[in-house]
Parts: structure tokens; C-alpha cells; sequence
């Protein structure tokens, strides 16, 4: 068994696991090239420090990386064992680290719990079927919709999503710098898919969504300012994300929501037709 960090010639097989455990555990292919390549083009990105590669035969068998907060492991099906190994290079990182498990891998579950991880929050992954005709978005008469322009939005969109974050609460707060990169300077930025919402010049709400392998429009951030909550901003930006998805032909739109989350997501969500469909337990790795 060779250990080393990964090189960008692992791509298609670290993409393979995840894709493999995808079937296993979700029902189906939800990783492409782009959740992995989003952090390793990134100048700079420290391969040694942030992956490992667990190697048999000429053949990739393990992966793990923390970048930031975020953890993650996988194996091929046939070599289980060397999860455990994989989480004690993850756990040889400082610093407080997140790793989600979805439901249906009870025994992933119980090793986070044998390995001391503290199940900390629940999130749940809806999704809406864009099978049938789309709802016209219902706006407040002071409050217009468009795409995104930058650099021009780019401050106040981080502010609203950090303010609407804190409020959730339990939610890594990302610097601009680093949403910036998260968000805007990805291969999945398309500024026709993230939508601001504005009432009197000023950014009120917005959606920010990506095709997803072209297999479903995911929002990857929403919010609405506080003061503008309860006048249906959120439900006309829903409804607006599910007729520009339809138009590109995309199936579905899909979203993950904190099951905790006290500003009513979780009822607005399902007014506009999302279910849940996935439910996933997120495990903290506290500070040492």
C-alpha cells in the first residue's frame, strides 16, 4: 500500500469513489470533476498538507482532504477497512473539522461516534421536479429581479449572506475572500443562474445556483434581508430559479437546508413544491 498526497493525474479516480459511494449510499451520481477541482486549481492549494491518496496495485483505493473546516473520506467498496486510517490522517489536522454523512450509512455513523466526532447538526437536501409547467415569480411592486454583475454586487451579496448565516447560526462564516472563490471564480459561476433582487438600488434577497453536471439546478445560497421577510421575496426568487432552470432543460432544482435554520426556510421550501429527499447528520471534530 503506497501513501502519498494527490496530483491532478488522480482526478478521474478520486471522482470514481465518490461517485461509486454516491450510488451506494444517495441513489445515484451526485460528484463531477468540479467539486474536486474547484479547491485543487486554486493557487496554491497545498496538496500535501490538504490530500492523501491511499494507492494498491497502480490502482487509487482511499482518498481524504480537509480543506478549510471541510473533511471528507472515501474507499472503494472492497477496502472499508482503510476508512478508519484515512479519518486518523483527517484527524492529525488542527483546528475544528466538519465532516456530513448522510442517513442511510449507519456504519459510517458509528465509526464518527467510536472516533469521538459529536453529531452536531442535521441538514436535509429537498429537491423540486421541473416535470410540469413553472409558477411566474410574484414580486412586491418596489422590488425587481436580475442577474448578477460583477464586481458589482459582489460586496453586498457576501454582506447579505453573512448576515442571514449568523442568524441560522452553526455556519462557517466565509471571509469575501474566500466565498469569492467559493461561489464566484468557479467553472459553475453562470451570472444568469444567481439572481439579485433589489428595492430602491439596494441588493434585498438573493439566489445563487449552478448546473450540476447538467443533471439539476442546485441554489447553492438564498437569502432575503430581514426587513424584507414575509413579503414573498423568497418565494418570488424560488420560482424564479425553477423557470431559469427549466429553461436550460435541467430536471429539478435541489437545495440543502439546515434543519435547524429559524427563519422559516424549511416552510417556504415546501410551499414552492420542494421535498425532502436526502437527510444528513453533519459531525464536528471539536478544537484541539
Amino acid at each position: 500500500m503506497i501513501e502519498r498526497p494527490a496530483t491532478r493525474d488522480d482526478l478521474r479516480a478520486v471522482v470514481e469513489l465518490f461517485c461509486a459511494y454516491d450510488i451506494a449510499y444517495r441513489g445515484g451520481v451526485d460528484t463531477d470533476e468540479t467539486d474536486l477541482t474547484d479547491d485543487w486549481d486554486k493557487p496554491g492549494f497545498d496538496w500535501a498538507a490538504c490530500t492523501v491518496v491511499l494507492e494498491e496495485g497502480g490502482s487509487v483505493v482511499g482518498y481524504a482532504t480537509v480543506v478549510d473546516e471541510y473533511a471528507d473520506a472515501m474507499t472503494t467498496a472492497d477496502h472499508a477497512e482503510l476508512l478508519g486510517p484515512l479519518l486518523e490522517w483527517v484527524e492529525g489536522h488542527p483546528g475544528h473539522l466538519e465532516h456530513y454523512v448522510p442517513d442511510t450509512d449507519a456504519d459510517r455513523h458509528a465509526l464518527m461516534a467510536e472516533r469521538a466526532w459529536v453529531p452536531e447538526r442535521r441538514f436535509w437536501r429537498m429537491r423540486r421536479e421541473l416535470d410540469g409547467p413553472t409558477l411566474e415569480p410574484s414580486w412586491p411592486d418596489d422590488v425587481t429581479v436580475r442577474s448578477y454583475d460583477r464586481p458589482r454586487d459582489d460586496g453586498a451579496v457576501h454582506a447579505l449572506i453573512t448576515t442571514s448565516f449568523r442568524e441560522i447560526g452553526g455556519q462557517h462564516e466565509r471571509s469575501f475572500a474566500d466565498w469569492r472563490g467559493y461561489l464566484l471564480e468557479t467553472e459553475r459561476y453562470d451570472a444568469d443562474l444567481y439572481l439579485v433582487a433589489e428595492a430602491g438600488g439596494e441588493v434585498v434577497g438573493a439566489a445563487l445556483s449552478q448546473s450540476v453536471g447538467g443533471e439539476y439546478g442546485f441554489v447553492r445560497q438564498l437569502a432575503v434581508a430581514p426587513a424584507q421577510r414575509g413579503r414573498g421575496v423568497g418565494l418570488a426568487l424560488l420560482h424564479e430559479c425553477f423557470r431559469r432552470h427549466a429553461a436550460r432543460g435541467l430536471p429539478a432544482t435541489v437545495l440543502g437546508v439546515d434543519a435547524g435554520n429559524p427563519t422559516g426556510a424549511l416552510d417556504l421550501y415546501e410551499k414552492a413544491g420542494m421535498r425532502v429527499t436526502e437527510q444528513f447528520t453533519r459531525w464536528d471534530r471539536p478544537t484541539r
